[in-house]
């Protein structure tokens, strides 16, 4: 796992961080989906995660596949069952 500490800051696309709480990392179809939720919030959000070069960042990008939010959000919610 790359987040560390629950805590994942993203840079929106004006530059602004938003933090969110890591709530799990789900592996689906040979990728690693992250979800998450800002602190406060019930919603959560899943982005794929993509590790950097380095081996100790990522790189957080929007799924745009529906098919693939409800599934990665169903396993999730399973493990909490």
């Amino acid at each position: 796992m790359i987040a560390g500490e629950n805590l994942i800051i993203l840079k929106d696309n004006k530059g602004n961080e938003i933090e969110m709480e890591f709530l799990d990392l789900i592996e689906y179809e040979g990728y690693e989906y992250v979800v998450m939720a800002e602190e406060g919030s019930d919603e959560v959000v899943i982005m794929e995660q993509v590790p950097n070069d380095d081996g100790e960042t990522a790189t957080y990008n929007d799924v745009l596949n529906d098919e693939v939010i409800n599934k990665v959000f169903e396993i999730f919610k399973k493990q909490y069952e």
